[in-house]
């Protein structure tokens, strides 16, 4: 769960549900095995960035059980979806989902660790990171030069229920101090326009600048 009030969260979600039922089997497929998949709003609005930036490349990093990749394939049919995943139980159901929902054409997923992957990848105009919370700052150092001029990044999370924002919390919590970090570092990244959006548990969303020829 996100960190908005309750009956909000169910507002924006019946708002906007899910339409395929493919991909409503599966997200209460996640639900009902506590698996952390992302919020539906969140999705829609990654949705739209998808129709409006066109990408050909979409990179993923976390692709437990195929939740967000499928939709990200759904969204833009015309685009290839590199994903990775670490994980052999998630990478082996992801398998399977991709399979049938008939995707194995136009989503490659890798097997692995994403900071040994991500530098073996193609250039991307869109790029979702929702992986290790902790890693995010890594992660990013070894997307950054995959993602082209004015593509998007997007990473999930980033207000972690809110608990970013009490001090309190986040001085006991590592994990908390290390997004906060993150959020610090890329909000201050003059090398993208970025904004922060608190919806479902809180999404970055970062336009990379285009280079200056002169």
């Amino acid at each position: 769960m996100g960190f908005l009030d309750e009956k909000v969260e169910d507002y924006l979600t019946q708002l906007m549900p899910i339409q395929d039922p493919f991909l409503k089997n599966l997200q209460q497929e996640g639900i009902d095995n506590d698996i952390p998949i992302i919020q539906v709003p969140s999705l829609r609005l990654i949705q739209l960035l998808l129709q409006t930036i066109k990408p050909k490349i979409i990179i993923e990093v976390g692709t437990a059980i195929g939740f967000s990749t499928i939709w990200l394939a759904k969204a833009f049919p015309k685009a290839t979806i590199h994903t990775i995943e670490r994980k052999p139980k998630m990478i082996e159901k992801a398998k399977e989902n991709i399979g049938k929902a008939a995707l194995t054409d136009r989503i490659i997923l890798h097997e692995g660790d994403a900071i040994d992957i991500l530098p073996t990848l193609p250039q991307a105009e869109f790029i979702f990171i929702d992986a290790a919370k902790g890693k995010y700052e890594e992660f990013f150092h070894l997307a950054e030069p995959l993602l082209k001029d004015r593509g998007i990044f997007v990473f999930d999370n980033v207000l972690f229920r809110g608990f970013v924002a009490d001090l309190e919390i986040v001085k006991t919590k590592p994990m908390l101090r290390k997004i906060r970090k993150f959020n610090d570092f890329i909000a201050s990244y003059d090398k993208l326009e970025t904004s922060f959006v608190p919806i479902g548990d809180g999404l970055v969303i970062a336009c990379k600048v285009e280079e200056s020829n002169g």
